[in-house]
């Protein structure tokens, strides 16, 4: 893995790579995470670049593998620091044009989490959802963080929401499901404006089991009215 500084001739020579993550998106501090970049074009080296507020931040260059459905590498970042969140893209090259690259990659934001103390998640209206129902949860902090994020299964979901001052002191924001809502363990994060990657511990799991209930007994009244019994 080899440090490069980034003085681009030609970008935007070659068609894009694709950059995915290995491990899910939201990082715990201290954790590693891995990021693969590959394209169906044979590229000697691809370059993973980092990126804060629209700017190169770091680059980091890889010799590709190749194998029979195109080139890749792996870039293993970690353990992560709060230097290491941000947007992420990967662009592949030639060795014999180092400086033409390709199109970037679509990009990949990495967020940090554990910075701060965890806030809490409810159900306003019960852990229980039936199918095709609404459900508001509440994420709630006695720190003055300036947004709210909600993940499902460590996913993002959204782009978060700004937090409201209560009158008892503490912030909150109330994130609005429906109405498909999938089951699974949902999490909130807080984070502060200026450093919108770095996000807080995550709150407890919230499991919401969604029941099938209201979708059978509408199938159930569909089936018996369009199948009468003859006279």
């Amino acid at each position: 893995l080899t440090l490069v500084s980034v003085s681009i001739l030609g970008l935007g020579i070659y068609k894009k790579p694709f950059l995915l993550a290995l491990q899910p998106l939201l990082v715990n501090l201290g954790e590693k995470v891995t990021l693969e970049c590959r394209s169906e074009i044979m590229f000697d080296t691809f370059i993973l670049t980092s990126h804060k507020k629209g700017t190169i931040k770091d680059s980091l260059k890889l010799f590709a593998e190749h194998h029979l459905g195109g080139s890749q590498a792996n870039f293993s970042i970690g353990p992560v620091t709060p230097d290491h969140a941000g947007t992420y893209k990967c662009y592949g090259s030639y060795n014999h044009s180092p400086y033409d690259w390709s199109y970037s990659s679509d990009p990949i934001d990495i967020k940090i989490t554990g910075l701060y103390k965890k806030p809490s998640l409810s159900a306003l209206m019960g852990p229980v959802v039936m199918s095709g129902e609404n459900m508001t949860l509440s994420c709630v902090s006695d720190l003055q963080f300036d947004m709210f994020h909600l993940s499902r299964e460590g996913v993002p979901k959204g782009h978060g929401l700004p937090s409201v001052q209560n009158n008892n002191g503490t912030f909150q924001a109330d994130f609005l499901l429906g109405p498909v809502v999938q089951a699974g363990n949902y999490r909130c994060y807080g984070s502060f404006r200026n450093t919108s990657h770095l996000w807080s511990s995550p709150s407890d799991a919230l499991y919401l089991p969604v029941t099938a209930t209201l979708f059978i007994n509408i199938q159930l009244k569909s089936h018996f009215s369009t199948n009468k019994i003859p006279p």
